[in-house]
């Protein structure tokens, strides 16, 4: 189980929810209707004054009044032209301005939806502050896109603050209809234009130690109970605000991956390790053999004798099993993934490679 590179995160992806992309499009014609509301309100006062002046000069009820009106605006002549003066001049006047108001309306809406980066903000706004429950992501880098990716395979709305407005994975970013929000999360704006306040947890990704644990601080200002998961590269300093700020976690990536490291150094079969208390755990690719430690035995009765755990099973004849059933019977050809502490799944190799030439573990 290789550690899953960009483009294959990026190749899956979760998709949006058909009501979520609805109500992205619904908030985006609500920007586009703000952003036009003035010639909404000139195309409004045309109608009222027009239909105002046909009741007056031609007695006419105010349905058919503005229907007038609305028929001249577009060019249509409702009835003969009239003797009174002042609708002469609005039969010459309304349909130029009417026809004005519209086209230009239409040209702007339709830059607005080609070019949503010209709204961008407000857009993200109205989406933003109908979320509840959301992770914020400070940082879009190769960190913050493989958190981002992960967050969406498990529905869970996410809102980004990304300092470089020319990022290499905003436009992934929007394309999934994500609130972004371009600049340095240490403004207090930023996070309340995120709705930090009705937010879960906020993660702070960015490689800059200082400002990522400034931005938690503010963070933690605006909204006491958030949890706050905050990336450090120095593990002493990581450990220290995690105790003395009451930072929920705040982790080194080095810390993270001097594990994995060392133990795929001394055992190739090493998928992934990391340290839980004191005590350092692996996972390792396994080749199930007939004269072998594990084969015949159930999942239950190889956590039960060697002390590991069987977290994913993969068979020939069908889809890889993760969390196998405890009842469930290895057998020979079976691939397996073991997790457990590095010094016992050492010692059942060693038992396994003393018992068959080659060993149980996949090379």
């Amino acid at each position: 189980m290789p550690i899953p590179r960009i483009e294959d995160l990026r190749d899956r992806r979760s998709r949006t929810h058909m009501g979520s992309r609805l109500w992205n499009q619904w908030c985006l014609v609500r920007v586009c209707i703000a952003h036009a509301r003035i010639r909404l309100l000139v195309m409004a006062a045309i109608l009222v004054v027009g239909a105002v002046l046909f009741m007056k000069l031609e007695s006419h009820e105010f349905g058919r009044s503005l229907f007038y009106t609305f028929a001249l605006v577009f060019g249509e002549i409702p009835e003969e032209f009239p003797k009174s003066g002042p609708l002469q001049v609005v039969f010459f006047l309304f349909p130029v301005l009417g026809l004005t108001v519209i086209i230009e309306g239409i040209v702007d809406i339709a830059l607005v939806v080609r070019d949503r980066r010209r709204v961008e903000r407000r857009w993200c706004q109205m989406l933003a502050s109908s979320f509840r429950d959301h992770v914020i992501l400070v940082g879009f880098g190769r960190l913050g896109f493989r958190t981002y990716t992960i967050l969406r395979r498990l529905d869970q709305p996410v809102v980004v603050i990304e300092r470089d407005a020319n990022g290499q994975f905003l436009e992934e970013l929007r394309r999934d209809g994500t609130p972004l929000f371009i600049g340095d999360a240490r403004r207090e704006s930023l996070l309340e234009d995120a709705n930090i306040k009705a937010a879960r947890s906020i993660v702070i990704a960015t490689d800059d130690d200082m400002a990522n644990l400034e931005t938690a601080l503010d963070a933690r200002r605006l909204h006491p109970q958030i949890r706050v998961v905050l990336r450090m590269f120095d593990q002493d300093m990581a450990d220290k605000i995690g105790d003395g700020f009451d930072i929920h976690l705040a982790m080194s990536p080095s810390a993270l991956s001097a594990p994995t490291f060392a133990t795929c150094a001394l055992a190739p079969a090493t998928v992934n390790s990391f340290i839980v208390g004191d005590t350092l755990l692996a996972m390792q690719r396994w080749l199930v053999r007939h004269d072998g430690p594990l084969g015949g035995k159930t999942v239950a009765e190889v956590m039960r004798e060697h002390g590991v755990m069987v977290v994913r099973l993969e068979r020939t004849t069908g889809e890889p099993n993760v969390c196998p059933s405890p009842d469930l019977r290895l057998e020979p050809g079976d691939g397996v993934l073991l997790q457990g502490p590095v010094e016992t799944i050492e010692r059942l190799r060693s038992a396994a490679l003393s018992e068959a030439a080659g060993g149980s573990t996949l090379a």
